[in-house]
């Protein structure tokens, strides 16, 4: 039971009595004082109790209420509400079905001698008090069943995330692994089949050496056959070089420099790209992460800051990698460290989620300027990386 519950609980037992003091005249003020107290005291002990014990203190509470309504007047409904809204929150609904029927029933038996008028109001205030909770009884569990949905939600996004990043790991050492295959197959062709045709061309061009100042037509003859031996050599190494030359997607589908073109390119604004240190390939789980922080940093900047100018510096050393996002925008008026720790956007949850499954940290600069900081530890030197 939430705590603005247990006030309201409270306040329908508390000021109804206070107010009878006032309005009814008592031959024992000191008793009905005690029967108060008594009540509050149930309340208190109905929060503490475990299990079965819940139930056993809630048909004790409304079997009271029951009671103070027939000996202290109609005004003591409020504190039946009250006892209503403790056993309507029982986990067993056919319970608090049998409560309500026999506190309502206990209710009007308490009442029966009272003026008709009173009776019905008695009786309305009761039932309209029940639909009321009702409605906010099932507008609280929609609203849970919302917030765990909504939970269940972003596991499962954070879940893909990762699978994502692992098979975009696993396609690069698939990339890696069909480069070195097809590094083989380019040598061995470089060997069997360009060496092998260097080696006839070396022997045809001595022997036309030596054939040219007897015989310059077969000299001659033996010359286009070098020329064309030169020719298709030539070919098979410019189409061997440009095996040799293929690049990974993944690095141009992820990088940070193509990112920033394209911003400036689509918005007009302007646009700085810094590398400091000695680059090294980076593990594409960490690239990705780099990627779709900067990607979110931006794009934040333009819708909330208004920036003009944004850059991305990033900052290679044996130990870590550091990328810095910065803009010229209107400064945040909070901390997002704070929302961080409360219910902040899924942009900066996301954000951080991804840092922190590579072990990396996010970190927010205010002065001078605005920028996110994306740390990303290195646990091997940079020659260990897997190229």
């Amino acid at each position: 039971m939430t705590r603005e519950l247990n006030v309201v609980r409270y306040a329908l037992i508390i000021i109804p009595a206070l107010i009878a003091i006032y309005l009814y005249d008592y031959a024992d003020y000191e008793l009905f004082t005690l029967h108060f107290l008594l009540l509050l005291l149930i309340v208190t002990l109905g929060k503490r109790l475990p299990g079965l014990l819940t139930a056993l203190a809630a048909g004790v509470e409304w079997l009271y209420t029951a009671w103070l309504c027939q000996h202290y007047g109609a005004l003591m409904i409020f504190p039946a509400i009250s006892a209503l809204l403790y056993y309507s929150r029982l986990e067993r609904r056919p319970v608090v079905l049998v409560f309500f029927a026999l506190h309502l029933a206990a209710i009007n038996t308490a009442l029966s001698g009272s003026d008709p008028r009173v009776w019905v109001y008695t009786n309305l205030t009761f039932l309209l008090s029940a639909t009321l909770n009702r409605l906010l009884l099932r507008s609280g569990r929609g609203r849970d069943e919302t917030l765990f949905l909504y939970d269940e939600l972003r596991k499962k996004h954070f879940q893909l995330e990762e699978a994502r990043s692992r098979l975009l790991q696993f396609n690069s050492q698939i990339e890696v692994a069909a480069q070195a295959e097809e590094r083989v197959r380019i040598a061995r062709q470089l060997h069997d089949d360009i060496g092998h045709r260097l080696i006839r061309v070396k022997m045809m061009t001595e022997a036309a050496i030596h054939t040219l100042p007897h015989s310059s037509e077969t000299g001659m003859e033996m010359m286009n056959q070098i020329r064309d031996q030169l020719s298709a050599s030539m070919d098979d190494m410019r189409a061997a070089v440009r095996r040799i030359n293929y690049g990974s997607q993944l690095e141009g589908a992820y990088a940070l420099d193509r990112l920033l073109e394209e911003l400036g390119r689509h918005t007009g604004i302007e646009t700085s790209y810094q590398v400091q240190g000695m680059p090294y390939p980076l593990y594409p789980s960490v690239q990705v992460t780099l990627y779709k922080n900067a990607q979110e940093a931006l794009t934040n900047a333009l819708r909330h800051g208004q920036a003009t100018a944004v850059w991305i510096k990033v900052s290679y050393s044996g130990h870590e990698v550091v990328m810095e996002v910065g803009n010229n925008g209107e400064r945040p008026q909070d901390n997002p460290l704070a929302k961080l720790r409360g219910t902040g956007g899924m942009g900066l949850q996301g954000m951080t989620e991804r840092t922190r499954l590579v072990r990396g940290t996010l970190e927010f600069q205010l002065e001078p300027e605005f920028a996110v900081i994306t740390r990303v530890p290195m646990h091997r030197p940079p020659e260990k990386l897997p190229q």
